[in-house]
């Protein structure tokens, strides 16, 4: 027997060490295959955002080709030069409208023609209240150095209208003389409705970092990097981007952006992909990271677990066949244990059994009594031909088979701790109910049961509150014998209600107070100690408590119930 001990033991450790050993393996591999699943999902989604960027910063690049074009053209064409060498009111008028007409052709924002001094003399715009006829824009960028160099392009708000845009200007010449310049201001709200109808977000940052063209509004004037004190000084002193102070993107400012498509970043929570554009922007997408890592990391898992599942086959199967080579000597030894096993077995199913229907037994005395009575009454009545009264008879049959329906449900509930719905029931109408159910033996055994006639409505569920109800009070009664009394009182503090249930009774042994709420502990000679515990159970579930206050010199339980609004 020693010898046998041991070696189980021995056989025990190896096997919680074998145990232990697989389940750091697993873990493990998990480990590794979610490291190799997210950053080949980093690059994946960082490859399938590159193509994204690069359609993106292709159909931004078309919008803005299609006006530098037009920009282009005006600064050659024959009545914009005209007007800059005579500047007539007939020429000046023929140019706003064509110019206006353009602008609605091309769903531009406004173009003007500005003169050597800078000064607006035709415009798209000139019949609207923000016109831009005679303003003057010598400051601006775009004219001082298109008239310059001949071409020039900047980002910037609107002097007057304060939105933002791309001014797109050509200088205009006649002969060897530079006469003005024509600009072309681009607006980009149909681009940005497009982007932030996507699944990710875009924006087109100029080669400073500062985002101009963005699917979320507020990014606009917000940058990728942070700036520094000369660089804010600099911007700032362009005036073209308001009076505020640059502050970096909050992602970026997290660090939770990565554009690295070689390793998975554990802070990201966003990936980026770039493309540059021609006048040195650059187009941004970013998409969030944790979807697509997540589905990695599951795909990999699973493959893991399969593979794993697919080695412990193998060694079942190892270990059944080598199993079957010395299964003739130890054929005889297993038959044997297996016998003991399932003896053991069902002694044990027979032991819960008995203990359940000794519970159930315990739960249904009561309503099946009075099912009982209630049936020879209603075979006396219908002998008497007192139909009414009989119907009354086999109405309460009916419920109280009801009642003990929900008690055996109840005793199932109970090991399984499922969720019950809770709603608001009078409390009246539950002890009405207990008095149905307890009538008969409350006059066979002379016990008196006095109810507080307090109308209160509270938190829980009137059938299982009677079972409460009719457990404490049968209780009480198997007590106290024949004659008796039983208290019920009823007290409302605010949102809680007190329910008081006193007897007269010798009261609770001492031995057994301690261990009244656990299963299995009864002082009766028959009972199985599920009753308290049930009746704890439930009323805990309603959010309430059940407590035993003066065990001597007669039992006086507390129920504390949430009152119902």
């Amino acid at each position: 027997m020693l010898i046998r001990d041991r070696a189980l033991r021995g056989i025990g450790a190896r096997g919680v060490a074998l145990a232990t050993l697989t389940l750091l393996v697993l873990g493990a591999a998990i480990w590794v295959s979610d490291r190799i699943a997210s950053t080949q999902a980093i690059a994946s989604e960082h490859d399938r955002l590159t193509n994204v960027a690069r359609l993106t910063a292709s159909s931004y690049q078309r919008q803005v080709d299609k006006f530098r074009l037009v920009a282009t053209t005006l600064s050659a064409d024959s009545d914009v030069a005209g007007l800059l060498d005579k500047p007539t009111a007939a020429a000046a008028a023929r140019l706003n409208e064509r110019l206006a007409g353009l602008t609605t052709a091309l769903d531009a924002s406004v173009i003007y023609l500005l003169n050597a001094d800078g000064t607006t003399i035709a415009s798209s715009n000139w019949r609207q209240p923000d016109s831009f006829l005679n303003e003057n824009y010598r400051f601006r960028a775009y004219f001082t150095r298109a008239l310059a160099r001949g071409e020039w392009e900047q980002f910037a708000l609107g002097t007057r209208s304060r939105l933002p845009g791309l001014f797109v200007a050509r200088r205009v010449d006649t002969g060897a003389k530079s006469r003005g310049v024509i600009v072309v201001k681009i607006r980009f709200d149909r681009l940005e409705r497009e982007w932030a109808r996507s699944a990710w977000a875009a924006f087109a940052a100029n080669t400073q970092g500062v985002i101009l063209v963005s699917s979320v509004p507020e990014w606009r004037f917000q940058t990728v990097r942070q700036l520094s004190d000369a660089e804010q000084a600099m911007l700032g002193g362009q005036v073209e981007f308001g009076k505020q102070r640059l502050v970096q993107n909050a992602l970026f400012a997290r660090q939770t952006v990565t554009n690295s498509a070689e390793k998975f970043d554990s802070k990201a929570n966003y990936i980026e992909a770039r493309e540059p554009l021609p006048n040195g922007w650059s187009i941004h997408i970013l998409s969030p990271v944790q979807g697509a890592v997540t589905t990695a990391r599951t795909v990999g898992r699973l493959v893991v677990l399969v593979i794993a599942a697919f080695i412990a086959a193998l060694i079942i199967f190892y270990g059944l066949r080598r199993r079957a080579i010395i299964a003739g000597e130890q054929q005889e030894n297993a038959a044997r244990i297996a016998d003991l096993k399932d003896r053991l077995v069902q002694s044990n199913k027979l032991s819960t059994l008995g203990q359940i229907a000794a519970g159930v037994g315990h739960e249904l005395n009561q309503p099946l009594t009075a099912i009982g009575l209630r049936a020879k009454n209603a075979v006396k009545l219908i002998d008497a031909d007192r139909l009414a009264e009989a119907t009354v008879a086999l109405q309460e049959i009916g419920a109280l088979t009801s009642r003990a329906g929900a008690i055996t449900q109840e005793l199932r509930r109970f090991s399984r701790r499922a969720d019950r719905h809770i709603d608001k029931i009078s409390l009246q109408a539950a002890l009405a109910g207990t008095q149905l159910l307890l009538g008969d033996r409350l006059r066979s055994t002379n016990t008196t049961l006095s109810i507080d006639p307090v109308a209160v409505d509270v938190l829980g569920e009137q059938g299982r509150l009677e079972q409460v109800f009719v457990n404490l009070i049968q209780n009480a009664m198997d007590a106290m014998g024949d004659g008796g009394r039983i208290d019920i009182v009823i007290a409302r503090a605010g949102e809680a209600v007190s329910i008081f249930i006193r007897d007269t009774g010798p009261g609770i042994p001492p031995e057994i107070q301690a261990s009244l709420f656990e299963p299995f502990s009864s002082s009766k000679p028959d009972g199985v100690g599920l009753g308290l515990v049930i009746c704890r159970d439930i009323i805990t579930q309603f959010g309430g408590e059940l407590t035993l206050l003066n065990a001597s010199g007669g039992a006086e339980f507390l129920i504390m119930l949430r009152a119902a609004a």
